[in-house]
């Protein structure tokens, strides 16, 4: 029997993976596998495997999805806010004073985003590493992550990604072997009901249409700015780095931030701890400045929109995913889709995060010896990643 984690254990254990969780959607994934399931053991691997599958299948931020229907799971609403708090605070912090500093202050970020990118790199591919053990170790699913991985760094179409891995759990549920395992231990602390489920989707669609309606009748930039980001939120697949185009195309082209600043901004998401979503945050805060402390509150309310429509998502699905889980044929229909997804943060982490932080044969040798090191287990994460922050900046 596992243990329910608190209201406040869940907070305090998500702040810390806040603080520390470098590397982006691929790394967080990882990150949450080994303190959940290997580590507190408060929930089995199957049962985390479905979870991770379904915020896969979701729009949205798929490493916040997950932290939040984690929560959801031992806490109920509570709970899940309390693990998307926890889990988003310092990047939030770090990101609404980076656009406050920018403005304000003129900061160069450049530099340090330099010297984080290979922090990145070293944990992303410490990720990978331990997601290709768990989901794709076995002949078939190893196929499927390297099919995956070719077509994704070949085609680099981010809007067909949902119909691979479609496709991948349909080849699982037709060859894969079926393996019945219990996901529903331990029980979530307060079970999601199905009828409830369906108010969450209604609201998914009610907010988006009246933020809409807004935009289009109060055509300045706050309303205008909710409707965008909602949006981006509500159709972004793939997690942060899908989310760019779709934010230039919202803010840049329509001159409510520069090409520089959103780039400044984004290259900071890239490497900081916690979610890439929160960029969001830094754009909002950029757009009000000239608002002084309250283009802070508008870049928490931005940031906001953005997370808001995946978690109505995750409302909505969740206690239908759970259901249908427990069918043996959809269980290896996950299997195949866990192994697409393996091979889609394989090409992740060739491109863009090998590609952008490799440039020589030392940073090779630095990121490789902070992978080794991390596998090994033996050394805090944080001092690993305080390490390869000063090695890179040295070099």
């Amino acid at each position: 029997m596992i243990d329910t984690p608190s209201l406040f254990t869940i907070f305090r254990v998500f702040l810390g993976l806040g603080l520390t969780s470098f590397g982006g959607p691929v790394a967080h994934i990882g990150y949450f596998r080994r303190c959940f399931v290997d580590q507190r053991k408060w929930i089995t691997p199957m049962a985390f495997q479905s979870l991770f599958a379904l915020c896969q299948m979701l729009p949205g931020p798929s490493s916040s999805q997950l932290g939040f229907a984690l929560g959801l799971r031992w806490g109920g609403l509570a709970g899940g806010c309390l693990a998307f708090i926890g889990f988003t605070l310092p990047s939030a912090i770090i990101m609404i004073g980076s656009g406050y500093g920018l403005v304000h202050f003129g900061a160069d970020l450049g530099q340090l985003i330099d010297a984080l990118k290979l922090v990145t790199a070293a944990v992303v591919l410490h990720a990978v590493i331990g997601m290709a053990r768990g989901f794709a170790g076995g002949m078939v699913t190893s196929l499927l992550a390297l099919v995956m991985m070719s077509v994704v760094l070949y085609l680099n179409i981010p809007f067909l990604h949902p119909l691979f891995i479609l496709l991948a759990g349909l080849i699982g549920m037709l060859i894969l072997p079926i393996d019945h395992k219990d996901i529903n231990s331990p029980a979530s602390a307060a079970p999601l009901r199905p009828f409830r489920s369906l108010i969450w989707l209604w609201g998914f669609v009610g907010i988006g249409a009246a933020l809409l309606f807004m935009g289009h009748a109060h055509p300045d930039r706050f309303w205008f700015a909710l409707s965008q980001f909602y949006l981006a939120g509500s159709l972004v697949f793939g997690g942060g780095h899908v989310v760019l185009p779709l934010l230039q195309a919202s803010v840049v082209e329509t001159e409510l931030v520069s090409l520089a600043d959103f780039l400044a901004g984004y290259g900071m998401a890239q490497v900081i701890p916690g979610p890439l979503f929160t960029f969001g945050g830094f754009l909002g805060t950029v757009m009000g400045s000239n608002n002084g402390m309250g283009a802070i509150w508008f870049g928490i309310i931005t940031m906001l929109m953005l997370f808001l429509p995946s978690f109505l998502l995750v409302l909505g699905v969740m206690p239908f995913w759970e259901g249908w889980m427990q069918s043996r044929r959809f269980q290896a229909a996950m299997a195949g889709i866990n192994a697409a997804v393996v091979g889609l943060l394989a090409a992740v982490l060739i491109d863009p995060v090998l590609v952008s932080a490799i440039h020589n044969y030392i940073d090779v040798a630095v990121v490789g010896a902070g992978c080794i090191v991390l596998l090994s287990g033996r050394v805090n994460t944080g001092i690993v990643v305080l390490g390869l922050v000063a090695v890179g900046w040295l070099i």
